[in-house]
């Protein structure tokens, strides 16, 4: 059997450098892959956000002159009458059955 023969110094450092290089490589693309999934979320809620917008406008075509505040009050309002929130209550417990 023969005894594995022992590294130097140099050849160590190596294997280390080589090993810091991986690890950055490493971590540089887990920061690519973050930010990516972070523009991805970005783009989906705006979408969303575009989309629930249009739906509000499309059923109360007023709203496209209204201010924001104006708009904001209205939900409000709509969301806190009575039908709204029984709808809502029907629906929260149909999610957690």
């Amino acid at each position: 059997m023969t005894k594995p023969r022992e590294k130097t110094y140099d050849e160590l450092t190596a294997e280390l450098e080589d090993g810091k290089k991986k690890i950055r490589q490493y971590e540089n693309r887990e920061k690519m892959l973050r930010q990516k999934l972070s523009r991805e979320e970005r783009r989906t809620r705006s979408h969303r956000l575009i989309v629930r917008g249009a739906v509000f406008e499309s059923i109360v075509p007023e709203a496209k002159d209204m201010t924001d505040e104006e708009a904001a009050a209205l939900l409000r309002l709509a969301l806190t009458s009575e039908p709204a929130r029984e709808f809502l209550r029907k629906r929260a417990e149909g999610a957690t059955s």
